[in-house]
């Protein structure tokens, strides 16, 4: 019941900090039975989240023990989560994984569902890491603990941001088609070897992959055109395939210098007027500045209103935690605790001043408006502060960048 609850207001809190959520494949879930979900890992535990609001069977997730923390523990197993511990964690915490294994090997057995990170590590990079054999190792583990009936399924999920600490930018998901487990054991080697070769090959097709991390902005230019500039049509079914296309072309730089330049350009220009995130909003640079001005206006009211809380717990997050990878994740979680708290604190308030109730519910939806202007106020700002020039220069090159998208996907 608690898990249910908590699930909804995920669902609903990040359904506000992404722009979209794009599911690919969803027929592929098994909708009971012992089930492994094997997702790639950029972002710490942000697509925990998206997949645990995605799929509506409860997942169970495997993550590291020096997160544990026992005076949380209650949060732990609300929210249906699994310490393993590391190596590097101490030999006494490593003699834990015995009962953590157990217990994930019991939830299998069960028909449960359990979400594992193959990758092992995480890393914010649009691309695959090397399979590790943890994966086999549970799914073979599992096997003595099955039913005589029950099989144990692999579904193998892609989960692609164009940058998840950039709020207001989109998320594509895609599940491929689950495996069943052969049996064998955590000692046959050659079994390991087959399970996690047959697991990179379906992960692959299902992540998108740029080849050199310093090609990854260059890619977030022009996929933020496909997204945001009319390149999407309704029927969203090809947009994993499409982003595919542009990954692959960025990637090929050798054959592209000419776009290349023109990126390089563009970002260099953005940089120079001090608006580097105007590449994960390029429909805004191509406002007139009455557009702006309400824009900047709308937000304002919004930022005044309580949205000052979420900027201020994101900054403060984003000085305290260096590591990029669990910047955003923290940021969301802190988020998605603090607001239920202080909308609480209001009611109070409100009811001891005697004010009128309606209040809180227009607050609210005050709130919740924030998801039609998701763009950084001071980003607004000096948009609306560039030089008319300027701002034709870029609007022209955002023309041209989306004639090359749509020559690259048609």
């Amino acid at each position: 019941m608690v898990y249910k609850i908590i699930q909804r207001w995920a669902t609903f809190f990040l359904r506000l900090y992404f722009r979209r959520t794009i599911v690919y494949g969803l027929e592929h879930i098994p909708e009971d039975g012992p089930l492994i979900v094997a997702s790639n890992h950029p972002s710490a535990f942000m697509e925990a989240s998206i997949l645990g609001t995605v799929i509506r069977r409860p997942l169970h997730f495997l993550v590291r023990g020096d997160m544990f923390n026992p005076k949380f523990q209650w949060l732990f197993n609300w929210t249906n989560q699994i310490p393993i511990f590391r190596q590097k964690d101490g030999i006494g915490n490593l003699r834990k994984n015995a009962s953590s294994f157990e217990l994930t090997y019991k939830k299998l057995a069960d028909g449960e569902a359990v979400l594992i990170f193959p990758e092992a590590k995480t890393i914010l990079e649009k691309k695959m890491r090397p399979i590790q054999r943890g994966t086999a190792h549970l799914a073979f583990g599992t096997i003595p603990f099955l039913k005589a009936e029950d099989q144990l399924n692999v579904l193998p999920v892609g989960v692609n941001f164009i940058d998840p600490r950039i709020p207001g930018t989109d998320v594509v998901v895609r599940f491929g088609p689950a495996f069943v487990t052969e049996h064998a054991t955590r000692d046959d080697r050659k079994a390991i070897d087959h399970f996690t070769g047959q697991l990179e090959e379906a992960m692959r097709p299902l992540i998108i992959e740029v080849g050199e991390r310093g090609h990854e902005k260059d890619y977030d230019v022009l996929a933020s055109i496909y997204l945001r500039c009319g390149l999407v049509s309704k029927d969203t079914g090809r947009v994993h395939q499409h982003l595919v296309i542009i990954a692959k072309a960025v990637s090929d730089s050798d054959n592209n210098l000419q776009l290349f330049d023109q990126i390089h350009s563009f970002r260099s220009l953005l940089m120079k007027r001090k608006i580097k995130e105007a590449v994960y909003f390029p429909d805004i640079l191509r406002l007139n500045h009455l557009g702006l001005l309400a824009l900047l206006m709308l937000k304002s009211v919004w930022l005044l209103s309580g949205g000052w809380i979420w900027r201020m717990t994101r900054n403060v997050i984003f000085s305290k935690i260096r590591k990029d990878t669990f910047q955003s994740p923290v940021s969301v979680g802190a988020a998605m605790v603090l607001f239920p708290i202080i909308a609480l604190l209001f009611f109070l308030i409100i009811l001891i001043a005697g004010w009128p109730l309606w209040i809180v519910p227009v607050w609210m939806v005050v709130m919740m408006s924030g998801i039609f202007f998701r763009v950084p106020v001071h980003l607004l700002y000096k948009i609306m502060l560039l030089k008319p020039g300027v701002k034709r220069q870029l609007g022209k090159k955002i023309i041209e960048f989306k004639g090359e998208v749509n020559k690259l996907i048609q």
